[in-house]
């Protein structure tokens, strides 16, 4: 049995993300008495000037780790160090690294 990696399902997420959004052709909207989700906020992120690369990455992965598992998987004391292996593991990889700048591209768009 092959065991699949945190990094692995968050690339698959990511993989999932953006072809939903290659499909759906338009940007995600929220009205405006709606709560933004996690994605929503990290493309309000995204489109905001001043954040670094591995700052929004950071955001994209706590974002889709969130929208998958919950909130309460957020506030888990060990959540952010998961995120930053996650960002490291996805930067070490050529193909992680172009899927989370096409990624971070499309969310800023």
């Amino acid at each position: 049995m092959t065991r699949i990696t945190n990094a692995e399902q968050v690339l698959m997420l990511l993989r999932a993300h953006l072809e939903r959004a290659q499909r759906s052709g338009k940007k995600r909207t929220t009205s405006r008495n709606s709560r933004p989700g996690p994605l929503e906020r990290v493309q309000q992120l995204a489109s905001a000037e001043g954040l670094s690369e591995t700052d929004l990455a950071r955001a994209l992965i706590a974002g889709l780790l969130t929208e998958e598992f919950g909130p309460a998987f957020a506030v888990e004391p060990r959540f952010q160090t998961m995120v930053e292996d996650v960002r490291q593991l996805i930067d070490r990889d050529e193909n992680g690294r172009a899927l989370m700048r096409r990624a971070l591209a499309q969310l800023a768009c």
